[in-house]
């Protein structure tokens, strides 16, 4: 009997072996988990990430050391075990971020490292002989790096980092289950308990609040007008829509404003077109000056410009009109600011006859172009019944 019992421990351990290497397999599979070849748009990517990520470790693997040393108090183990610790708790993070940022694609080799961590966490656990509450606790927070990080994909890489990790400690270390904690290891595992949930809490709320930003300057990108810094035209159609319904249903008095820049192409001809984008945006700038801040300013193409004057009711708008091609008129007197330019607008107020927001439109570019055909530089109103009043017209 005894001659055999050598035997059997070894073929045990033959197992085991194979089960590691067969686990280790997977490494070919890492396009199917995706590890495929880096394209060049990701080359350099993930740098913040890896820092982010680098932070969470250190926080975390500074803490969990006492939860894995207490474990080890109670249920001792060789030297070798407290350097391996002291290096995952207090070494590895750093390393980790090192090999991050020399990878092609930190993005990658982060997650990678995650992984990496998972492996240790499964290692502790059988080098904590199945210590329930640190074992548990240490598994838990693995978990939610991964999900946090990675989502379900690098999750369920995590749970096959967490197995080799197990594997290659029952591999390596004599293993009796004692899942059993005492007072000191529970007490040693509140820090980890308390404060490492804060710290990722933390982090994903800034980078909530980071991404919310972004979608802010994105949607503000989506809404202007890129020269002039103006709601462009799709947006502002559809504010017009939404102002032509509640007109309708609220009996709202708004006008629709249309206006020109007076022989601008002969700016660009004359003088190029970074003196006309100029013109565009000083007159973009005139417009929200001498506007209210309720009107709704867009550049509708071009050198034409529109405004929704909201809450308005006609004589107020020709006066807001009037005092913009009074201020139009005295900066042709200032030196390059509008180039000699002045404007034609059309003016046209709601009128419960329109039949839709296109109709609305249209009226006003008509009227704009009345104001073109008596010699621009002037505002013609389109009021419905008394159509074509022309105000302020030079001659």
């Amino acid at each position: 009997m005894p001659t055999r019992q050598p035997h059997s421990q070894n073929h045990s351990n033959r197992i085991r072996l194979q089960s590691l290497l067969s686990l280790l397999s997977l490494a070919h599979f890492r396009q199917a988990l995706g590890d495929a070849s880096a394209p060049d748009e990701l080359i350099g990517k993930g740098v913040r990430f890896a820092a982010r990520i680098y932070r969470l470790r250190m926080i975390g693997l500074s803490i969990g050391f006492f939860c894995v040393a207490a474990a080890f108090v109670q249920n001792p183990v060789p030297w070798p075990l407290w350097v391996l610790l002291f290096f995952h708790g207090y070494l590895w993070p750093h390393l980790a971020y090192h090999l991050a940022l020399r990878n092609i694609v930190p993005y990658r080799a982060e997650r990678r490292n995650l992984v990496a961590d998972t492996i240790f966490g499964g290692f502790w656990v059988i080098a904590m002989q199945g210590n329930l509450v640190p074992s548990t606790l240490i598994l838990a927070m693995l978990s939610m790096d991964n999900i946090a990080a990675g989502g379900l994909k690098l999750f369920l890489r995590g749970l096959i980092g967490s197995v080799v990790g197990a594997l290659l400690g029952l591999l390596l270390l004599d293993f009796h289950f004692q899942p059993l904690s005492d007072l000191y290891t529970i007490v040693a595992c509140m820090p980890m308990l308390a404060l490492y949930p804060l710290a990722l809490g933390k982090s994903t709320y800034d980078m909530s609040k980071k991404l919310a930003e972004r979608s802010r300057a994105f949607e503000t990108v989506s809404q202007r007008d890129g020269l002039t810094g103006l709601l462009n035209r799709r947006y502002w159609e559809t504010l017009l829509i939404e102002e032509f319904e509640a007109s309708h249903h609220q009996q709202r008095n708004s006008c629709l404003l249309l206006l020109d820049l007076d022989h601008f192409k002969s700016i660009n001809d004359n003088y190029g077109h970074l003196v006309g984008d100029a013109v565009l945006k000083n007159f973009s700038s005139l417009l929200q000056q001498h506007l209210r801040a309720e009107d709704l300013i867009g550049r509708y193409g071009g050198e034409e410009f529109v405004a929704i004057l909201r809450n308005v009711d006609l004589s107020e708008a020709i006066a807001i009109t009037e005092r913009l091609l009074h201020q139009v008129r005295l900066c042709r007197g200032q030196e390059n600011s509008l180039w000699g330019c002045t404007i034609s607008a059309g003016l046209v107020p709601f009128q419960p006859d329109l039949e839709a927001h296109y109709s609305w439109l249209q009226r006003a570019d008509n009227a704009m172009y009345q104001a073109k055909g008596r010699g621009r530089d002037c505002l013609v109103v389109d009021g419905g019944k008394e159509t074509g009043a022309r105000i302020g017209c030079q001659q």
